[in-house]
């Protein structure tokens, strides 16, 4: 996450510069929509992977840049916003391809956001790893919405882990960028 500098923050609050543009939906939605899902999914698969300078994932990034670009051009979006809208031009496609596997694993998505208080209109903390607690508050909320996760593939799990840090940074960003969010849909 960004720190803002002590003169940056100095300069916002006595109103001697502005805020940077509010990103409409169509904006946000772009890098996404021009990514098609088998792309999504490749990506999500490297990134699980985990493995170092791997070219095939830092061509993936560099066609993903390529998409910012695009859709920067196409909506209008402002150049002081560059950084932040390709981080979430990235970020937003590697969560698709999370998100698809674990609605194909039969978890809910909402369940989890809810859960954990990510998503649109939630707090989403920042994550880096789970506490236990948070896992077994995760694991009760599925087993109570009628899974039984002793018959789950374990390979979901680092999806789970992995999709929960994506989904908070993504509305991170949606919320630093200016989008109006949706209130959330609690369970």
């Amino acid at each position: 996450m960004r720190l803002i500098s002590t003169a940056a923050f100095v300069a916002l609050a006595l109103g001697l510069t502005t805020p940077a543009q509010a990103l409409t939906r169509k904006q946000l939605d772009c890098p996404a929509r021009a990514v098609k899902p088998e792309v999504a999914s490749r990506i999500s698969e490297l990134v699980l992977a985990d493995k170092e300078n791997d070219p095939e994932l830092d061509q993936q990034w560099d066609n993903l840049d390529s998409v910012a670009a695009a859709c920067m051009k196409q909506t209008k979006v402002p150049a002081a916003q560059k950084d932040a809208y390709y981080e979430y031009a990235k970020l937003s496609a590697t969560r698709t391809g999370f998100l698809q596997r674990i609605t194909a694993a039969g978890l809910k998505p909402g369940l989890i956001d809810a859960t954990m208080d990510v998503g649109p209109g939630r707090s989403n903390p920042v994550i880096t790893d789970l506490k236990d607690e948070q896992v077994e508050k995760l694991i009760q909320a599925i087993t109570d919405s009628g899974v039984d996760i002793l018959k789950m593939d374990e390979g979901i799990w680092p999806v789970v882990g992995g999709y929960l840090p994506l989904t908070s940074r993504v509305y991170q960003l949606e919320k630093e960028l200016g989008a109006a969010l949706p209130l959330a849909k609690r369970k």
